[in-house]
C-alpha cells in the first residue's frame, strides 16, 4: 500500500482456552462458529494484548491449528431486544432460550505483520513496535482480558512453544469473514452519532496441515462489500 512502510515485523502468539466462538454472520440469532478463528477475531486478540491505532495495524498472515476441531452446544438465556439510549431493558421481560454451538478446548498460533500507517511519527521503528509486543507477551501483559469471539470465551496467551505443531489436518472450510471494517483506517466507527461505514470483506478459507494462510488485505483474494448503511 502506497506510503506505508514495505518492511513489517512479524509477531507470533499461541493463544488457548477452554471455549470459543467464531460466529457465522448468517447464524446470528442462534449462533454456530466457524471451525477456526476468523482474521477479524485473531486482530481483536492482538490488539487486546497490544495496541496504537494511530501508529500501526496487524495484518493476520496465518493461522496455525494446534488442536483437532470439537464442537459441543449450549443454550442461554439471552436478551433479544436491542438496547436503546433512552430506554433502559428489564432483562427478566425480554429474554429467551437460544442455541449456541461453540467449539471446546481450543488452540492456535497467530503469525501477523506490524504495518506501520504513513502518518506515524519516523522515530517509531517496526523493530521497536515488536520489541513492545513481545515484552508483553513475555510478561503477561494486556489491555483487555483477550477472547474468543465472545467476552465469556476467554483467551490467554504464551509465547510460541516449539514443542506444540499444529495438527495434521487439510480441508477446504469455505467463504469465511475477513473483517468488518477496512483495517488500514485510524478512523473508529462513532455509533453514538450513527455516523461510520462499514466494509465486509470475506476470502476462501484452505486448511492445509493445519494451517490457513490468509491473504492480505488488499490482495484480489479478499471479496470486499461496502456496507453504507451506518450502525
Amino acid at each position: 500500500m502506497e506510503g506505508v512502510s514495505s518492511v513489517p515485523k512479524e509477531v507470533v502468539v499461541d493463544v488457548f482456552g477452554n471455549f470459543a466462538c467464531f460466529t457465522k454472520p448468517y447464524a446470528k440469532v442462534e449462533r454456530v462458529s466457524y471451525d477456526v478463528p476468523t482474521p477479524s477475531a485473531c486482530r481483536g486478540i492482538l490488539e487486546a494484548i497490544y495496541c496504537k491505532p494511530v501508529e500501526f495495524y496487524y495484518q493476520i498472515k496465518r493461522i496455525e491449528v494446534m488442536k483437532p476441531v470439537r464442537y459441543f452446544s449450549m443454550k442461554r438465556n439471552e436478551v433479544y431486544q436491542k438496547s436503546a439510549d433512552a430506554n433502559p431493558i428489564v432483562v427478566d421481560e425480554k429474554r429467551t432460550q437460544r442455541n449456541t454451538v461453540y467449539l471446546r478446548d481450543v488452540y492456535y498460533r497467530i503469525h501477523a505483520d506490524i504495518v506501520k500507517f504513513p502518518t506515524c511519527d519516523s522515530r517509531v521503528t517496526e523493530a521497536s513496535l515488536q520489541a513492545q509486543f513481545n515484552r508483553r507477551i513475555n510478561n503477561g501483559k494486556c489491555f483487555h482480558q483477550p477472547f474468543f469471539g465472545m467476552k465469556e470465551c476467554m483467551a490467554f496467551f504464551s509465547p510460541p512453544d516449539e514443542n506444540v505443531h499444529p495438527i495434521k489436518e487439510s480441508r477446504n472450510l469455505g467463504i469465511m469473514l475477513y473483517d468488518n471494517f477496512d483495517i488500514r483506517t485510524i478512523v473508529p466507527l462513532n455509533t453514538k452519532t450513527h455516523e461510520g461505514k462499514i466494509c465486509r470483506t470475506f476470502f476462501d478459507a484452505v486448511m492445509q496441515n493445519g494451517t490457513i494462510v490468509v491473504p492480505e488485505y488488499d490482495s484480489g483474494e479478499v471479496w470486499k462489500i461496502d456496507v453504507q448503511s451506518v450502525v
